[in-house]
């Protein structure tokens, strides 16, 4: 009997021992996966901001409107993608607004400068004075980039500090002079001085700049925040949440690292979701997870997007443009009020389109600018708006009214007229109060979207 209890409790200790074996090869394996995915990500940050070093410093030497149109294209995504891929990387966003703003700004601008291209104008002396301001700063950028990888990155945080912790302990070894939060914050403290860039479009960084939120409600506690970020992503659909360090900003958040359940998919990337302090409301999702092939069109990306936003509780939410890419399609929606437009109450998602997953979402423009306006009955009748129009555009349908945002912080209440031109359409916004023409935007519809410029 005795001998019999020995040989159990020895098949019960080897048994015990193959399955932590085994548990810690997962574990490993999991962590390898997330080495990479952050090794990815940086070089895909490196590899952004190179390029729009080199795409500038082309500009400067372009004299073709043509080929600049194609230069500004390229700025504007990889500036796009470069924010997208720096927001993932385990690292205080406190500690990178600045850069975050350099990279929005960068795109900000040369669409600006497209716009100006478009319309036969060329360069000012002062257009090539902030491109060669932008061109250094972001060939700065790019060299603390690459010092960073060889000295701080090198088999050291990702394979330690990133794997055991996460954002968690990374933040913890930033007071202790870790490599990677000092580079950062050095870089931003260079960038105390780099020029103010205006870009007055409706969808511009610039349009929020400076307002504070029109968030209302008691302020959350994190386990309240916690349920709220459950219940937007589907409780179903999570197998952990992990709270990270709170984000000081424009708007105060508690941000989270979400698991989800799709291993089995190979879709397991984390999703990072930050949600207002103030009012519980989410302010900005992620979930970079690869999207292999596109099975849905667009136009169903688009009635996917919407129907999130009505039950997410945004039900006068309209689509205004989008943008595909790498088998995703961002879509840019306004919202509506007593069927005026109101184009600085902007709401970004973006759509996967192997399922139509939403894999992001961007509320930051719209909680900083929405609230119920008083609208005034304009002064001018449409037909009135119309005429204050130029008489070799073709006035396409009937005028509407919105709101546009301008550089000082201002909202100017217009018609918008859909116009059309020797084959091109734009839209044009005249003052509903002065019947002033504010506004030109031209539509520039490609293969991969519609954009306004």
């Amino acid at each position: 009997m005795r001998n019999t209890v020995i040989v159990v409790l020895v098949i019960a200790l080897a048994a015990a021992g193959v399955w932590g074996y085994l548990q810690y090869q997962e574990k490993n394996d999991y962590y390898t996966f997330l080495d990479n995915q952050f090794q990815r990500m940086f070089y895909d940050l490196i590899g952004s901001v190179e390029t729009i070093t080199t795409d500038i410093s082309k500009l400067l030497v372009s004299s073709q409107a043509k080929e600049n149109i194609v230069l500004y294209s390229n700025i504007l995504m990889n500036a796009y993608n470069a924010q997208e891929n720096l927001a993932q990387l385990p690292i205080r966003h406190g500690d990178v607004t600045k850069i975050e703003k350099f990279l929005s700004q960068v795109g900000d601008y040369t669409f600006a400068l497209a716009q100006k291209s478009l319309s036969g104008d060329e360069l000012t002396e002062k257009d090539i004075n902030n491109l060669e301001q932008l061109q250094s700063y972001a060939m700065e950028l790019g060299q603390d980039l690459h010092e960073l990888r060889r000295k701080a990155l090198k088999d050291v945080v990702w394979k330690n500090e990133l794997r055991n912790e996460g954002s968690k302990k990374l933040n913890r070894e930033a007071e202790k002079e870790n490599p990677i939060q000092v580079k950062f914050e050095k870089f931003a403290e260079r960038m105390v001085e780099y020029p103010e860039l205006i870009y007055d479009g409706p969808f511009s960084e610039h349009a929020i700049q400076g307002m504070k939120p029109r968030l209302k409600g008691e302020k959350v506690s994190k386990e309240e925040a916690q349920k709220k970020v459950i219940q937007f992503l589907g409780e179903g659909t999570i197998e952990k949440v992990e709270k990270r360090d709170d984000a000081r900003g424009r708007i105060d958040t508690y941000s989270f690292t979400v698991n989800p359940k799709n291993k089995a998919k190979g879709q397991q990337n984390p999703i990072y979701i930050d949600i207002s302090q103030i009012g519980g409301r989410i302010v900005y999702m992620l979930n970079n997870r690869k999207v292999e092939k596109a099975n849905i069109s667009a136009k169903q990306a688009i009635n996917k997007a919407t129907k999130f936003l009505k039950e997410k509780g945004y039900k006068s939410m309209i689509p205004m443009f989008s943008l595909k890419y790498d088998n995703v399609v961002v879509i840019n929606y306004v919202h509506r009020q007593d069927n005026v437009i109101m184009y600085p109450d902007l709401i970004k998602v973006k759509i996967a389109l192997d399922d139509g997953g939403i894999v992001g979402f961007d509320a930051s423009k719209f909680l900083t600018a929405n609230y119920e306006r008083d609208i005034p009955k304009p002064k001018l009748t449409p037909e009135e708006a119309i005429k204050k129009a130029s008489m070799r555009a073709k006035i396409e349908g009937k005028p509407r009214l919105a709101y546009i945002p301008t550089p000082s912080f201002r909202e100017i209440y217009c018609y918008e007229l859909k116009a059309t031109y020797k084959g091109d359409t734009f839209f044009i916004y005249i003052n509903a109060e002065t019947g002033e023409e504010e506004k030109i935007l031209k539509v520039i519809k490609g293969e991969n979207g519609t954009l306004m410029i």
